[in-house]
C-alpha cells in the first residue's frame, strides 16, 4: 500500500509501472533504507521509470524480525521510519543506503524457528484459538558458558490468536478488496474507493475498512473476493489483480489475507441501481445486518483527507491497511503536482 505511487499511472506520466525491490536476506539485513528524490540525477536501471516522483522524497525504514506468529521472518516498516518532503533542490540520490551487517551466511540452522511439537492449546472458541508456541532461539556468535549448558537449545515462548478456519500453517485466510469506481473514464479525480462501515465489537466503535472476507475451504483467492464483494456492497466486481498472502498483524497471529484489486463495470444495470439505492443489497448475513455492515464510497483523489474528516466528525476508527493505502495516494498526488508544476515552469 505504501508504495502505492510507484504504481499509479497518471496523466503526466502514464508509463509508470511497479519498482523491483532488491531480494533481502534476513539473515543479514539489520535496516533497509530506500530514498527516492530529484528524478534527474542519475540512477539505477530498475529505478530509471520513477521519473514521476519529482520533488517528493519518500524514506522508507524496514527491519527484518523473526515473528513466532507465523514462524517466519516479515519485513516491517521500523517504528523509526519516517516520510519527508522536502524543498526542490534536495539532491540526494534515489538510493542512499542499504545497510547490511558483515555476515552473509544463510545457514539455517542460525534462525530461529518453531518446534509446533510444543505447542500448547490455552483456550478456544468457535471461531478462535489462543496457543503458546515455543521457538528455538540460535546462540550469539562466539557465545561461551560456565556451566556445560547447551546454548544451542534456547527455548521461548510466544503466544498467539489462530484462526479455527485455517486449513495449515502456510493456508490464506482471507481477501481484502480494492476496488475503485470509475464514474468519468475521462476525469479521474471523480474515481470512488468502495470501503464499508460497521460495528466492531473488539474495538467498542464503527469502523471503516475495504470490503474483506474470510476464504472457503478449496475456495480460489480470486472468487472469494468476488463472492463477498457482492455480499456486503451489492456490486458485482472482476478481478484484475491478487497479490501474494500478506499478514495482517505478525506479532499477534498468523492470519494471512489476499489483497485483491477488482473492477466494477458502471454500465451493468445492477451496478447501477446497487450505487442509486434502487434495490436493496440482500446479501448480508445476521450477523453483519445487526452490526449495521453499510456500503461507503470515498473519493479516491482526497482519500486521506476525508478518512480524517470521518474520524472528526463520526468518531469511527480506520482500517490499518485503508490508512496506509490513503497515505500512498496522497503522497502520489503530491508527486503528480509537483510534477505538473514543473512542466508548467
Amino acid at each position: 500500500f505504501f508504495l502505492y505511487l510507484a504504481r499509479t499511472r497518471t496523466p503526466h506520466h502514464p508509463q509508470t509501472s511497479i519498482i523491483h525491490p532488491p531480494l533481502i536476506n534476513p539473515l543479514t539485513l539489520k535496516q533497509t533504507e530506500l530514498s527516492f528524490s530529484n528524478p534527474m540525477l542519475p540512477s539505477p536501471p530498475r529505478l530509471s521509470r520513477v521519473s514521476f516522483l519529482c520533488r517528493c522524497f519518500v524514506t522508507l525504514h524496514l527491519q527484518a524480525c523473526f515473528r513466532p506468529g507465523v514462524s517466519a521472518f516479515t519485513i516491517d516498516r521500523a517504528a523509526t521510519g519516517a516520510l519527508y518532503l522536502p524543498s526542490s533542490n534536495h539532491n540526494n540520490p534515489i538510493i542512499t543506503t542499504l545497510s547490511m551487517s558483515s555476515s552473509s551466511s544463510s545457514n539455517n540452522s542460525k534462525l530461529p524457528r518453531v518446534d509446533f511439537d510444543k505447542t500448547e492449546t490455552v483456550g478456544s472458541t468457535r471461531w478462535m484459538r489462543l496457543e503458546t508456541l515455543s521457538y528455538h532461539v540460535p546462540p550469539e556468535e562466539n557465545a561461551t558458558t560456565t556451566d556445560n549448558s547447551d546454548t544451542t537449545n534456547t527455548l521461548r515462548k510466544w503466544d498467539r490468536a489462530v484462526r479455527t478456519t485455517k486449513q495449515s500453517e502456510n493456508s490464506i485466510d482471507a481477501v481484502v478488496i480494492l476496488a475503485i469506481l470509475k464514474n468519468d473514464a475521462n476525469n479521474p479525480s471523480k474515481d470512488e474507493i468502495v470501503c464499508v462501515k460497521q460495528f466492531r465489537p473488539p474495538v467498542d466503535a464503527y469502523t471503516i475498512e475495504l470490503p474483506a472476507g474470510l476464504i472457503d475451504p478449496n475456495e480460489d483467492p480470486g472468487k472469494a473476493a468476488e463472492r463477498e464483494f457482492t455480499e456486503e456492497t451489492g456490486y458485482v466486481g472482476r478481478v484484475v489483480e491478487v497479490l501474494p498472502a500478506s499478514y495482517l498483524s505478525p506479532g499477534l497471529t498468523n492470519e494471512s489475507a489476499c489483497l485483491v484489486r477488482l473492477e466494477v463495470d458502471m454500465t451493468l444495470e445492477r451496478n447501477v441501481k446497487i450505487h442509486n439505492n434502487q434495490i436493496e443489497n440482500s446479501g448480508l448475513d445476521e450477523s453483519e445486518k445487526d452490526r449495521g455492515l453499510t456500503k461507503l464510497l470515498l473519493p479516491r483523489v482526497g482519500l486521506l483527507d476525508a478518512l480524517h474528516d470521518l474520524q472528526t466528525r463520526e468518531g469511527v476508527k480506520v482500517f490499518a491497511a485503508l490508512y496506509s493505502l490513503a497515505l500512498g495516494m496522497s503522497v502520489s498526488e503530491a508527486a503528480a503536482t509537483a510534477g505538473a508544476g514543473g512542466n508548467a515552469k
